[in-house]
């Protein structure tokens, strides 16, 4: 998926090798702050959603569950630009982790258009509390929560195959990228930033929480944009 002519082993000069990537992840990270964002520790991250729930305007949830779509598109044109990198012996592994990570972008896209459906069901459970039926109300947003939790662990597949693959790459120098970049890998990220963000404290702990998926996606976009920008053809 090289660029340029036959042969061609290096990316055109100030190439955005990761530009829509970048815009993409602060799209959903703007997303997660109108959905999920509040002041207050990690540890507590689930009383202060459901407090923010309550009392957020729905034009707010309906806001950042729509922003979702946008950030998906932007995030796999990311995706695309980075998979342009590969080096041209490795065509083959660069389509291979497209799909995979497409796969990935578009899930976590449509998990955050669901989440607002999600929250607009829980304010429905405390409106209607006092009309005699908020168990039925809790049983249905229960379900909606599992089924969240059952996407988010698949999508999770395709995003780590895909990350893998990347590292490989990175690391047999068959992409644009330096091998130094391995430490932005997704997968990395994952395991290394998402324990911190859930034992960060006060106030900035649930904004992390709540926008770590966004918050890893931006590292990693920006590091390839950086990592990249200014190379000769």
């Amino acid at each position: 998926m090289a660029n340029g002519h036959p042969g061609d082993t290096t990316p055109p000069r100030n190439r955005p090798a990761a530009g829509l990537g970048i815009l993409g992840a602060l799209l959903l990270f703007a997303g997660d702050m109108l959905l999920l964002g509040h002041w207050g520790a990690a540890a507590d991250f689930r009383a202060g959603m459901l407090e923010l729930i309550r009392s957020a305007p729905v034009e707010r949830i309906w806001a950042g569950g729509l922003l979702g779509p946008v950030a998906g598109a932007l995030l796999v044109a990311g995706f695309w630009q980075v998979c342009q990198g590969v080096k041209v012996p490795a065509e083959w592994a660069a389509r291979a982790m497209f799909g995979l990570f497409l796969l990935f972008a578009v899930g976590l896209a449509a998990i955050h258009s669901v989440w607002a459906v999600f929250e607009l069901l829980i304010r429905s459970c405390v409106d209607g509390a006092a009309g005699g039926a908020p168990a039925a109300c809790q049983a249905q947003a229960d379900a909606v929560q599992a089924y969240m939790r059952v996407s988010l662990l698949a999508l999770a597949v395709p995003g780590a195959i895909a990350s893998v693959i990347l590292a490989v790459l990175v690391l047999r120098r068959r992409t644009h990228l330096p091998r130094w970049t391995v430490v932005a890998n997704p997968l990395l990220l994952v395991a290394v930033l998402l324990p911190a963000f859930a034992a960060a404290p006060a106030p900035i702990g649930a904004v992390l929480l709540g926008g770590s998926a966004s918050i890893l996606l931006l590292v990693f976009f920006a590091v390839a944009q950086g990592s990249t920008w200014g190379r000769v053809q």
